[in-house]
């Protein structure tokens, strides 16, 4: 699995240069500034953790699955009564950080991992049938749960659910035609959220950056300054880009949120098209990877797993990218293995540990 691991930390490293870039301080060694350095000492926690990870037994993980989703219902729940108090405080509107003392963590990042491993002892159970529609919606409602209480703080995070969990139906052998069901319903599901999103109040944002992409003009030193910048920054890099740490919308701050959701922004700038593309070759490996990984399996628990694995990642990573190019509403979703952040680090490679954890297992395993 060196593969695996090897593409995931380049995009890693990467990550780390962009950071740098991002968050350059002249004033520091090597210019690295708090974040720079910071985000170097959770590649090691992280990669550790994923290396840990990976020789833990899958039958450990198996056991683990229903207790850990059970754990993050009980997390999501108790965030959203302890909203706007110290120990989860209001941040830009939005209730997403545990905070204990001079310790922050984002549990959606755990979550995420809680109810990919819930879903797949779910589908692996004896019985169950991805091609019967009412196990099909089962399982959707199994992971819909957590993902709805999520989506009242953040409406990103709880868009990487239905790719995991649809990932793991169609490896199953889901019908096609409830699959065309379930994107119609989605579209209406999503059309109907959006009309019912508050035009006015505390949480009125929401609604004002899906009007802010579908009129980007009119908003552009508002709700659609993100994309704009983003848009901006990317297209001034062209082909080649500018150099690291040369982008002069990175260097004056012009880009938002520049070293975390929108890493990818200044990797245009700085790197230009050729940088995009690098990226998008990076996770396309690390799905191919994942897939193949996938195929020379036969049990259904490491199927799913690491089929859940590859879906949260490139998923995560497609509407990351998609929000950097104006494709869709800003979510505040970062780039797997490259934006700033612990949490999301340390909770990447804790999954591509469990994957390799799960290509590792034995017969005996297989039939526990």
């Amino acid at each position: 699995m060196l593969a695996w691991f090897g593409t995931a930390l380049a995009l890693n490293l990467v990550g780390c240069l962009m950071v740098a870039s991002a968050a350059h301080d002249p004033a520091a060694t090597l210019g690295l500034g708090p974040e720079a350095r910071a985000q170097l000492i959770w590649t090691v926690i992280g990669l550790t953790g994923g290396l840990v990870a990976a020789r833990i037994p899958l039958a450990w993980w198996k056991t683990l699955a229903v207790p850990a989703y059970v754990a993050a219902l009980v997390v999501v729940l108790a965030m959203m009564m302890l909203a706007g108090t110290s120990l989860v405080p209001l941040r830009k509107g939005q209730a997403n950080w545990l905070v204990l003392g001079s310790f922050q963590i984002q549990p959606v990042e755990f979550i995420k991992i809680a109810v990919l491993l819930g879903v797949a002892r779910l589908i692996s159970a004896p019985g169950f049938e991805c091609r019967w529609l009412t196990h099909v919606l089962v399982a959707l409602a199994i992971a819909a749960v957590p993902a709805a209480l999520i989506a009242r703080e953040d409406l990103g995070s709880a868009l990487t659910f239905p790719a995991v969990v649809v990932g793991m139906l169609v490896v199953g052998g889901m019908r096609l035609r409830h699959l065309g069901l379930l994107v119609v319903a989605g579209l209406v599901i999503i059309g109907a959220g959006i009309a019912a999103l508050p035009r006015e109040g505390p949480k009125a944002y929401q609604f004002r950056r899906i009007e802010a992409w579908l009129d980007p003009e009119r908003y552009a030193l508002t709700e659609g300054y993100q994309t704009a910048r983003s848009i901006s920054a990317i297209g001034s890099g062209r082909v080649l880009g500018k150099g690291w740490r040369e982008g002069d919308q990175t260097r004056l701050g012009l880009i938002p949120e520049k070293h975390t959701d929108l890493i990818s922004a200044v990797v245009g700038e700085e790197w230009g098209f050729a940088g995009i593309v690098l990226i998008l070759i990076g996770y396309g490996s690390l799905a191919w990877i994942g897939l193949a990984m996938v195929s020379s399996l036969r049990d259904p628990y490491p199927r799913y797993l690491v089929t859940g694995v590859v879906c949260l990642i490139t998923g995560q990573a497609s509407i990351n990218l998609a929000v950097a190019l104006g494709m869709m509403p800003v979510t505040g979703v970062t780039l797997p293995l490259m934006s700033y952040g612990g949490s999301s680090l340390i909770a990447t490679w804790g999954a591509l540990g469990i994957a390799v954890s799960a290509t590792r297992v034995s017969p005996r395993e297989a039939l526990s």
